[in-house]
C-alpha cells in the first residue's frame, strides 16, 4: 500500500496542470534538480525512455552520437586516423552486422524501449538542428545493441591479449577498468537494511561515461547511471535490488594457436586436414584533410574466431564466447525489474554480462555476491592462459558453464563483503573463498591465493570489519575514504631511521620540517594535509619497487629512507617554493575544457602505494604544474535499502557538456571535490520538488 500510494503521488506530479484525460494520459514530464539530473515521470516505460533519450541529447548529444560510431567503427572517418586501430577492431568483431542481423530476436519489450528511447533522442534533434553535429550519422535501434557489445568487448578482448603476450604478442593496452563495491547487511547497519556502496572507476571522458537519470512508471522505479546511448541505467537500484559491479571474475575468452598452410596462407590445419579460412572485405573510412579515404581490408575468420595475428608460421585468433549474444539490453533491464534476489538470479543466468565480480543488495535483507561471467568448458590439458592449439577439435570449448558453476556468496556470517578489484579470497576478513575449491576448473575463480596484497581492497576490508551500525552519513565517509592502508608502519620504520640517520642539518632544516609533518600525518590524504603531500613527496623520492610495497622492505636502509626525506623536500620547494603544501594544492579536479580546478583529495597512487579506497588518476595540467583527475570514481552511488530505498550519488564533473547550462562542472566544485553526494530523492516526491529548478513536459511520439 505504501508503494502504490507513492507512486499515485509520483505519478500526479507528472500529470499535473493538465487539463484533459488525453493530455494526462500522454503526459511524461523531465524533472531537473539543482545539479541538472534529470527525474522522468511517465504512464509507460516506453514514454519514459522517450523522455530519457530527450534529456541525454539536451546534455550530452555529441558524445551520445560518438559512442553509435565507436560501436560501428566509423569514428576515423570524421576525427581521423588516430581512431583508425579502434575502428578496425570493431569491424572485425562485427557489432554492428550482428546486432543488426540478429536484433528480432531482442525480446519486443525492449525493442520498444531502445525504438521509443531514440526516438526521444531524434525529437530533440528536430527541436534543435543547431545542436547537431555536422558530421551526425542516422542512427538506428540496433546500434544500441552494438554499442553494448562494444562495450563489454573490452573485458573478453582483454584476457584474449593477454592469453596472446604469452605467444610474445602485444596488443595496445585498453582502458583502465577498476571499481569499489561493497555490502553491509542489515545487521551492521543503523536502519536495519542492507548498504550498498556502488562505485565503478573508469574514465570520465569517452565512451564508458556514465549519465545519472532517475525513472519512474507504474512498471519500473528506478535511480542509477547509463551509458550515453542505452535507454535505461545498469548500475543502481530499483525499489527491490541495488546492483554494482567491478572488473574480476572468472577467464571467459581465449586465444587459439593455429597452424597455417606454408603453400595457402588462408588455410590453417584442423584434424588433420587443411581448413579454409573465411575472407571478408570492408572499407573503412578515415578522414584525410577535407576529404574522407576508403581503406579497403581484409578480415580473415577461422571456425574459432577472428584472426588477429600471425608470427612464425601461426595464426592467432581471439575467441569470444559472446561472439553471437545480443541479449545484454535484455539482461539489464531485467535485473532492474527483479523484485527480489530469486528473480536477480534468473536474470543473471542469462549470462550476457561481462567477467565481473556483481554485488546485489535486496529490500528482503539479502546481500549477494557473483563471479559472473559467460564461461567456456575448456577440453582437459588446455591452460586458459595461453594460446590453445587449435589443430585438434578435442582442444576446442565444450559448451558453456550453467550458472550454478559460477562462484557465489549469499548473506555471509561476517555481515559485510567488499570486492574491490581482489581475489575472492581477499573480499572478506576471514572466510573468502580459496581458489581450492575451483580446483577442477581453475578459470572459474580465475585469480591466485598468493597475489600481492592490494591496498585498496585491504583499507576497505578494515573499515568494514570496524563498521557497525552504519547510517548514511558513515556510508558515505567510507565511501570515499581518503585513508592509506599501512601508511603507519612506513611512519614507523622512517620514525627509527630518522632517528638513527638524520643530521643536525637535516633536523634543523626543511628534511626536518618535512619529516615532522609525515610523523603526525592522520594517514589521510585530503585535499587540506599538508602531510599527505609531504608522504607522496617522500615516497615519490624514494622510487622504484620498494616504494610500491605497502610495507617497508627489510632492505630497505636508514640512509635510503633519510635521503627519501632530503629529496622530498626539495621536490616540494621547486614545487610549491616552500615545504609546506596542502595536498589539494597540487592534485585538483576539474573539467576538460573548463577554466577552473578545485582541490581533491584521494588518489590511486599504486606507484608509490599510497592508494586510497578513493580512487582518482591524474593527468598533468597544460602548464604541469598541478594534477588534474581524469580517472577514477564516476558514478558512486550509496543505497540504504529500506522500503523504499533512500540512496546518494555523484558525478566528478557535471550532467551537461554544455558551459552555460550550469552544469558543466558543477559537481566537481559542489561535490566531489568536498567527497559528498547528493540525495537522489527516490520515490520520495515531496522532497524531490523542493529541489526542482526545471520542468520540462513531452508528447511522445508513438507508432
Amino acid at each position: 500500500m505504501q508503494r502504490l500510494s507513492t507512486f499515485l503521488l509520483l505519478l500526479s506530479l507528472a500529470i499535473a496542470a493538465t487539463s484533459s484525460a488525453k493530455a494526462a494520459e500522454d503526459s511524461t514530464t523531465i524533472y531537473r534538480d539543482e545539479f541538472g539530473i534529470p527525474h522522468v515521470f511517465a504512464s509507460t516505460l516506453e514514454d519514459a525512455t522517450f523522455a530519457v533519450g530527450y534529456a541525454q541529447a539536451e546534455d550530452r548529444l555529441e558524445e551520445l552520437l560518438k559512442n553509435y560510431r565507436r560501436a560501428n567503427g566509423t569514428m576515423a572517418e570524421v576525427f581521423g586516423p588516430s581512431f583508425l586501430q579502434d575502428d578496425v577492431m570493431q569491424r572485425l568483431m562485427r557489432h554492428t552486422e550482428i546486432s543488426r542481423d540478429r536484433y528480432d530476436q531482442v525480446t519486443p519489450k525492449v525493442r520498444g524501449l531502445i525504438e521509443s528511447y531514440q526516438r526521444g533522442i531524434k525529437q530533440f534533434m528536430r527541436e534543435h538542428p543547431e545542436q547537431v553535429p555536422s558530421w551526425a550519422q542516422e542512427i538506428h535501434p540496433w546500434d544500441a545493441i552494438a554499442f553494448g557489445r562494444h562495450i563489454i568487448w573490452n573485458w573478453p578482448i582483454g584476457e584474449s591479449a593477454g592469453d596472446l603476450e604469452h605467444a610474445g604478442i602485444k596488443f595496445r593496452p585498453g582502458p583502465y577498468l577498476g571499481s569499489n563495491q561493497m555490502l553491509i547487511a542489515p545487521s551492521r547497519s543503523a536502519s536495519k537494511a542492507a548498504v550498498a556502496i556502488i562505485d565503478p572507476h573508469v574514465s570520465w571522458y569517452d565512451a564508458i561515461r556514465f549519465y545519472q537519470v532517475r525513472v519512474y512508471t507504474p512498471e519500473y522505479n528506478v535511480a542509477g547511471v547509463c551509458l550515453l546511448g542505452m535507454p535505461l541505467p545498469t548500475l543502481g537500484h530499483s525499489q527491490f535490488c541495488s546492483v554494482a559491479m567491478t572488473t574480476g571474475g572468472p577467464d571467459t575468452s581465449d586465444s587459439f594457436e593455429l597452424e597455417v598452410n606454408p603453400a595457402n596462407p588462408l588455410q590453417y590445419r584442423h584434424d588433420g586436414r587443411w581448413r579454409d579460412m573465411t575472407l571478408v572485405g570492408v572499407n573503412v573510412g578515415v578522414k584525410e584533410g577535407d576529404k574522407v579515404a576508403q581503406k579497403p581490408m581484409k578480415f580473415a575468420y577461422s571456425h574459432l574466431g577472428p584472426i588477429v595475428a600471425r608470427q612464425d608460421g601461426k595464426a592467432y585468433t581471439m575467441t569470444i564466447p559472446y561472439t553471437n549474444e545480443i541479449g545484454l539490453a535484455d539482461q539489464s533491464y531485467e535485473m532492474l525489474k527483479a523484485r527480489n534476489l530469486g528473480e536477480m538470479k534468473t536474470a543473471l543466468s542469462r549470462l550476457q554480462l561481462m567477467s565481473q565480480n556483481v554485488m546485489v543488495a535486496t529490500v528482503q535483507g539479502d546481500i549477494y555476491y557473483l563471479r559472473n561471467g559467460r564461461v567456456p568448458i575448456r577440453a582437459k590439458g588446455t591452460h586458459a592462459h595461453k594460446p590453445i592449439a587449435g589443430s585438434e577439435s578435442a582442444n576446442e570449448w565444450h559448451g558453456i558453464h550453467p550458472f550454478q558453476d559460477l562462484l557465489q556468496i549469499e548473506n555471509p556470517a561476517c555481515g559485510w563483503m567488499q570486492n574491490c578489484n581482489c581475489s575472492p579470497a581477499a573480499m572478506m576478513k576471514e572466510g573468502g573463498p580459496k581458489p581450492s575449491l575451483y580446483a577442477e576448473h581453475p578459470y572459474l575463480y580465475n585469480e591466485r591465493d598468493d597475489r600481492v596484497r592490494h591496498q585498496r581492497s585491504e583499507m576497505v576490508n578494515d573499515l568494514l570489519e570496524a563498521a557497525d551500525k552504519v547510517t548514511v552519513e558513515q556510508a558515505i565517509e567510507i565511501a570515499f575514504s581518503t585513508q592509506v592502508w599501512h601508511a603507519e608502519l612506513w611512519q614507523a620504520r622512517l620514525k627509527d631511521a630518522w632517528a638513527k640517520a638524520a643530521t643536525v642539518a637535516d633536523t634543523s632544516g626543511d628534511a626536518g620540517r618535512v619529516y615532522q609533518q609525515i610523523a603526525d600525518w592522520n594517514r589521510r590524504s585530503d585535499p587540506d594535509s599538508n602531510g599527505a603531500m609531504a608522504y607522496y613527496a617522500f615516497k615519490t623520492s624514494l622510487g622504484g619497487e620498494e616504494a610500491k610495497q605497502t610495507e617497508p622492505p627489510a632492505s630497505l636502509t636508514d640512509a635510503r629512507l633519510v635521503e627519501a626525506v632530503r629529496k622530498g623536500a626539495a621536490m616540494l620547494k621547486t614545487m610549491f617554493g616552500e615545504v609546506e603544501a596542502p595536498f589539494g594544492r597540487y592534485f585538483r579536479v576539474g573539467r576538460k575544457g573548463g577554466d577552473r580546478t578545485w582541490p581533491v583529495g584521494g588518489g590511486s597512487f599504486r606507484d608509490i602505494g599510497m592508494a586510497t579506497p578513493r580512487a582518482v588518476s591524474f593527468d598533468p595540467s597544460p602548464d604541469g604544474k598541478q594534477m588534474i583527475g581524469r580517472t577514477g570514481q564516476t558514478a558512486t552511488q550509496v543505497v540504504i535499502m529500506t522500503d523504499p530505498p533512500e540512496s546518494y550519488s555523484i558525478n566528478p564533473l557535471g550532467a551537461s557538456d554544455s558551459k552555460e547550462s550550469g552544469h558543466f562542472d558543477d559537481q566537481a566544485e559542489k561535490l566531489f571535490s568536498k567527497g559528498k553526494a547528493v540525495q537522489t530523492y527516490f520515490l520520495r516526491p515531496n522532497e524531490l520538488m523542493k529541489h526542482v529548478t526545471s520542468k520540462k513536459s513531452l508528447s511522445p511520439h508513438r507508432p
